[in-house]
Order: structure tokens, then sequence, then C-alpha cells
């Protein structure tokens, strides 16, 4: 089947994004699941307390999890952009074909999708416990803390603050670099290049990205809540009739759990994310035009050797 690429609305793009995923379902949740298999196998040690006995500091274990997850989420990305690339341009690919494909972008996606995610958390940080304790002194010398102890108002107003601060201010950031994953897996390029490449693709887009983000995700946390809804349920039973085992029990469920509902609807943001890069290409650079005239360079027989003579 032959994609004609053009100019999607919001609404297209999400049915553009949910026919690819339903039609190469076996594909893109294999794509997703390889990856977690790992991070299903740090959950089911810690679950065995192999990995406890390993690393007794329960911190370095978060951090540990984290990361690893972040990796293979990451990865699985990457490989997941690869598929919907050659579907949007016509070309056969499947799980293996794939992860080929986005081999040798893996490092780079790691590192800068780390930095286009971390980075403006934490200048959000910064910036909400400055605005924090900006506002708990202006609040002190009002006198609003008479009668009460002020360190508490203090660490009650710069929680409040930062929390509520961080998203909004990181947000800006976030949207501009959506983009990232499949600029790096599609066309390459350093840290510095790929971050501008995502903000021009994604200027005066953003609200429309943001629209498309929210939408995704409530029906990916919907559906994660549905799958792992049964064996939270298994686990309540069990905490009832065996509860010595609930904590190694706890984490066997919530890991399962989270390992297919990843696995299962994992690849619908990064779809609808691949889709809105192509989908700005064809707006702003006129991608379609370019595709159909390389289709056609590429299909035009050579002149022979005697009519060139």
């Amino acid at each position: 089947m032959v994609t004609i690429l053009r100019p999607l609305s919001t609404s297209e793009l999400l049915d553009r994004t949910f026919h690819l995923y339903k039609n190469n379902f076996l594909m893109f949740v294999g794509i997703a699941a390889i990856p977690q298999l790992a991070v299903l196998g740090l959950h089911l040690a810690d679950a065995a307390l192999w990995l406890r006995r390993l690393i007794p500091l329960r911190e370095l274990r978060t951090v540990l999890f984290v990361g690893a997850a972040f990796a293979t989420v990451e990865i699985s990305h990457a490989a997941t952009v690869a598929a919907v690339s050659s579907l949007q341009l016509s070309r056969s690919t499947g799980i293996a074909s794939s992860y080929a494909s986005a081999k040798s972008s893996i490092l780079r996606v790691l590192g800068i999708a780390s930095i286009a995610f971390w980075l403006p958390l934490v200048i959000a940080i910064i910036l909400g416990v400055i605005l924090a304790s900006v506002s708990a002194g202006i609040l002190a010398a009002t006198g609003i803390f008479r009668g009460v102890g002020i360190a508490m108002w203090i660490r009650m107003a710069m929680l409040g603050v930062t929390f509520m601060a961080m998203p909004l201010l990181a947000l800006r950031w976030w949207l501009a670099w959506s983009l990232v994953v499949p600029v790096t897996v599609i066309e390459g390029g350093g840290l510095r290049t790929t971050l501008r490449r995502s903000r021009s693709l994604t200027e005066g887009r953003r609200a429309r990205i943001f629209i498309i983000y929210i939408l995704v995700a409530l029906l990916t946390w919907v559906v994660a809540v549905i799958f792992q809804t049964p064996f939270y349920s298994m686990l309540s039973w069990k905490h009832i009739f065996r509860p010595p085992y609930a904590s190694s029990l706890a984490v066997t469920v919530s890991a399962i759990g989270n390992f297919l509902s990843t696995s299962l609807v994992g690849p619908l943001m990064t779809i609808a994310f691949t889709l809105i890069y192509y989908d700005e290409r064809v707006r702003r650079e006129g991608f379609d035009l370019q595709l159909m005239i390389s289709t056609l360079e590429s299909r035009t027989p050579s002149a022979s050797p005697a009519l060139a003579l």
C-alpha cells in the first residue's frame, strides 16, 4: 500500500496513529516488549531478593530502576520511529529490520533524549526553588507568619510553589524538543543540531502537539489501568490469604503489569510524534513533493548507450 503524504488535521493524525498501530500490532508490541524484558528481569530479581543482596541501599535500586526504564523506553522509541518511517515511505519493515535501522542512532537517542527531558526539569526545579524562596520571603516580610512556626510555613510555601511551577516551566522546552527522537533517528546530527531542528519544526505548532500528547497520554493511561487492574485485584486477595508474601508478590505483580501495559500501549505516543514530524516536514518543507520528485527520478530509465551516441 502506497502512503500519500499530505498535511493532516489533528483528528486525521490521531486516526492515522491508530490505523498504523492496529494494522501492525504485533510488530509494534514486539519492538516495545524486547527492551522491557530487561526492566522486568530487574524487578523480578528484586522480588526474589537477589538484587537487594547485591544493592542493599533502596535509593540506589530506585535510581537503577528509573535509569533502566528510561533507557529501555528510549531504545524502543528509536526502533519504533524507524518502523513508522518505513511505513510512511511505503517500505517493508519488521521488528529485526527496525532495530537494525535504528542501531546506529541508539546511543545518540539515549544522550539527546536524556538532555531534552532532564535539562528542562533541572532548570525548572532551580527556578521553582528560587521563586518559592522569594515568595516565602515576601510572605514573611508581611508578618503573615506571626504566631505560627515560620519554618513550617516556609517549607509549605516552597514545596507548593515549586511543585506548581515545575511542570509549567519545563513544558515550554519539552514541547519545543518533543521531536528530538524522530529527528535523531531519521536525520542524524549532534545535540545542538537536533535540538534546533526540533524547535524549528515545532515552532507555532506546540499547542497542537500538546493537545495530541494529552489525548494519547490519557488513552495510554486508561488502557494501562485496564490491563493492570486484574493483577492488582489478584494482589489484594493474596494480601488477605498470604500476608507474609505480600511484599515480594507486590513487586512481581507490579512488574508484570507494567511490562504488559508498556509493551501494549507504549508505541502509541512514539507513532503519533513520528507522524507529527512528517506532517511538519510536509507543511514547512514540501517533503511530499520532494519525495514524489525523487521517486519519479528513480523510476525514469536512463538513456541507452546507442541513443546517447
